[in-house]
Order: C-alpha cells, then sequence, then structure tokens
C-alpha cells in the first residue's frame, strides 16, 4: 500500500503524498504540536505525553508495517498521514493539515485514494480514532460512513472504523 517515493492521489497532479524522512521531522513534529495541542490536551486533561508520541512517530519511519507521508500541494508541504498497515484494516494515526489548506476537499481526496487502496490490497475496514472534542473532525469521518465501535475513556477518543463496503460515495471529488 502507497509502496512508492511519491503518490499522486488525484486528478489533480499538484496534490501529492510523499514518504517521509528524518529531515521531515520538525515540520511534521510542529504542525501536530500546533495544530492538536489544545485538542489532544483537553482531550486526555494535560497528561499527553508529546515526548512519547514524537519518538513513536520516530521509530514509525523506520517500520515497513507503518507509513508517514507528507501531504504536498504543489511541492509545498501542507500535512502529513501516519498509518499502520500490520493488521486487515488500514489504521490511521494521524492526518493532519494546516488550517489554510482545510475545507479545501483534501482530507476528502485522501480519504478517498486511502479507500481505493485498501479495497485493490483486499482490506475491509479503515481505523482511526478521534479525540471527542475534535468536532470537525468527527463530522469529517461521520459524512464518509465512520461509526465509532469502541472508545478509550482516558484519552477522550472515540474509535471509528469504515466498512469498505458501506461508505459515502465520494465521486463527487
Amino acid at each position: 500500500m502507497l509502496t512508492s517515493e511519491e503518490t499522486q492521489i488525484s486528478e489533480n497532479p499538484n496534490i501529492l503524498l510523499k514518504k517521509a524522512t528524518l529531515e521531515d521531522m520538525d515540520f511534521i513534529k510542529e504542525l501536530f504540536f500546533t495544530e492538536m495541542d489544545a485538542i489532544v490536551n483537553r482531550a486526555w486533561r494535560g497528561r499527553f505525553r508529546w515526548e512519547s508520541w514524537f519518538k513513536d512517530i520516530n521509530e514509525a519511519l523506520t517500520l515497513e508495517s507503518h507509513s508517514v507521508l507528507l501531504i504536498q500541494v504543489t511541492r509545498q508541504n501542507i500535512g502529513f498521514l501516519w498509518m499502520n498497515t500490520e493488521t486487515n484494516s488500514l489504521w490511521i494515526t494521524a492526518i493532519v493539515l494546516n488550517p489554510e489548506w482545510q475545507r479545501r476537499k483534501i482530507g476528502s481526496q485522501i480519504m478517498a485514494h486511502l479507500i481505493n487502496e485498501c479495497k485493490q490490497d483486499g482490506r475491509k475496514t479503515i481505523e482511526l480514532g478521534v479525540q471527542q472534542n475534535n468536532e470537525a473532525a468527527m463530522r469529517f469521518y461521520t459524512e464518509i460512513g465512520f461509526r465509532k465501535f469502541d472508545q478509550i475513556r482516558s484519552a477522550g477518543t472515540d474509535l471509528l472504523q469504515l466498512k469498505l463496503n458501506d461508505h459515502r460515495d465520494l465521486s463527487y471529488l
């Protein structure tokens, strides 16, 4: 799944997923911390350990079962995607876009691409966790067809699953 160094995710050749390297970690850390710190700390009641998360994503860069990808528009980094592919389900650990690039259908195009990739790979589901206080993300995922299947109370996180035979048609993109 997404084995090439760069993958065009839509008919627009300017939108790419590109494999991240250690040199990209400053961008990833800054974007994630800037965009998610308030949401994550409120959900975790101030107990979230950023050092542990940063260590995990650094390690993920070296694992075959994980993909850490930059989201680029016209070769400019605008976000990142972190996925785990070690089970029959695709687990999205994080997807973060710079706010100025949100609500431009880029997230929808990425999800449509991932759905198609998963179907080609024979996967049946995509799963992820969303902080319960991240209303925009919850709305986005439920509109696509994700449904809650569990929660992590201590982290204020709902676990969502998309059954690939039961998603909203994203061909309108």
